[in-house]
């Protein structure tokens, strides 16, 4: 089945508060119960859960489950595209800029919902600025807390490898406002992570079906061969600091309850750094959850199931 015909979550468009004439995507499925918004990482934008995918559509199992899904495009990723950054300016759609917007989409479904609390999920970088929205300007405002593929402050050799200034490995690389990211490249990173020999871990159409999404989303991206989607660097300031083991927050400030979870065979978000981040959250209701045979993707794995019904059930919690 083409993915076209799986792709029909509604699109609303909000206004950002803070950078006139920037329109922000977002993307939701009709259900009921509490809203949550999930907040995507540093190279999918809210695609990765809006997969046009059988089995792996997280907006869709959270409508199964009872929730009111949302899926943010912060500026610069999906169709969030602002047309007056060139590619040559700073990193654009930094930590700072990506709280604002996470902030602005969770006044709308706020009012759209009659005012209460709204529940976040942040995946890998977007647990970074979740976290700090929520004991931020989202103070009060945050129902629940779901850190996925979260990354706190542990120094990552691999991770600096990429970052750093060759000339230079002491310091962050100069980077431009955006990179391009295509289906060759997704594939590799993500084989990358599963052990070989390991079977049936992903299937090869959920791959082709999120890049062929993400590239349709980006508008531009039959301009390179092969085709490829566009994405904000702004997020390498903040991984520049975390995988240098400085934290960009202090957990003990997180009160609403949190929920972290990882897959096993992440090399992003580590064992070690998730639970260092565990013992340090100061929220008395506070989960840990780990699920084997998943990368960094396991939402969009064979494992997907048990990541939709963990969160869910943390969720739906009325406490």
């Amino acid at each position: 089945m083409d993915w076209r015909a799986l792709d029909t979550a509604d699109s609303h468009f909000i206004p950002s508060t803070d950078t006139p004439g920037l329109n922000l995507h977002l993307r939701s499925r009709t259900g009921q119960g509490r809203p949550v918004l999930f907040v995507h990482g540093a190279t999918f934008s809210s695609r990765l859960y809006d997969i046009p995918h059988e089995g792996v559509n997280w907006l869709q199992a959270a409508v199964d489950a009872g929730l009111s899904p949302y899926a943010l495009d912060i500026r610069g990723y999906g169709r969030s595209k602002p047309d007056d950054v060139p590619q040559d300016a700073l990193p654009y759609a930094t930590g700072d800029q990506a709280i604002a917007d996470i902030g602005d989409a969770v006044d709308w479904i706020a009012a759209r919902h009659g005012g209460g609390p709204v529940a976040l999920v942040g995946w890998s970088w977007g647990s970074i600025t979740t976290a700090r929205y929520a004991i931020g300007a989202g103070a009060g405002k945050v129902a629940r807390l779901v850190l996925y593929a979260p990354i706190f402050a542990e120094r990552n050799a691999e991770w600096l490898e990429v970052l750093a200034d060759p000339a230079d490995p002491s310091r962050l690389n100069a980077f431009k406002a955006y990179r391009r990211v295509d289906l060759p490249s997704t594939r590799a990173r993500w084989d990358a992570q599963i052990p070989d020999g390991a079977e049936g871990w992903r299937q090869e159409t959920v791959l082709q079906a999120i890049v062929a999404a993400s590239l349709a989303d980006d508008g531009q991206a039959d301009q390179t061969d092969p085709p490829s989607f566009r994405v904000p660097n702004g997020t390498f300031l903040d991984l520049w600091e975390a995988f240098n083991a400085r934290p960009l927050y202090d957990p003990a400030q997180l009160t609403c309850p949190v929920m972290l979870l990882r897959g096993a065979q992440d090399p992003t978000s580590t064992r070690s750094d998730a639970l260092a981040l565990f013992d340090r959250v100061g929220a008395a209701q506070r989960q840990y959850v780990e699920i084997a045979n998943g990368t960094h993707f396991i939402n969009a794995e064979a494992q997907a199931d048990q990541v939709f019904n963990a969160v869910h059930a943390f969720l739906r919690d009325a406490g």
